[in-house]
């Protein structure tokens, strides 16, 4: 009996150790980044998300969008967000309508009342009418 009780403490000084080492401030306030990119015919886009610790996090958003293509139509990208209840939200869109092979360059944060579940990008280039004549995405 006694050995088990000393087995069982152990396990519990263990897993108390592990909580802690893991869970400690520095990784809470840091959290991680999160890297998405994709080209379509016309436009390539990325995104870098920092400070992305769980769902309740505001992010930090750096947003990176080119024309690749002498065409006259505008390219545009945006946020997308999965939810803790798997809905998925759209952002509004950042366009950029210099002409080709020149970049535009948001800096933004982003957070939403049912969490940041999942975060990615869309990438479009853009009729003159403002329809959407092809896109990509990355989650």
């Amino acid at each position: 009996m006694t050995k088990k009780i000393i087995a069982a403490a152990g396990v519990l000084v263990s897993a108390l150790a592990l909580s802690v080492s893991t869970a400690g401030p520095a990784n809470a306030a840091t959290g991680f980044t999160a890297i998405r990119g994709c080209g379509t015919t016309g436009a390539y886009g990325d995104m870098s998300a920092t400070n992305w610790h769980g769902p309740e996090a505001t992010i930090t958003i750096k947003f990176t969008l080119t024309d690749t293509a002498a065409d006259g139509n505008s390219v545009r990208m945006r946020l997308v967000s999965k939810d803790t209840f798997g809905r998925i939200h759209y952002w509004p869109w950042r366009t950029n309508s210099q002409g080709k092979d020149k970049t535009s360059t948001w800096n933004t944060t982003a957070s939403h009342p049912n969490g940041l579940f999942d975060i990615g990008i869309q990438v479009a280039r853009v009729n003159g009418d403002g329809s959407t004549r092809n896109q990509c995405a990355d989650w």
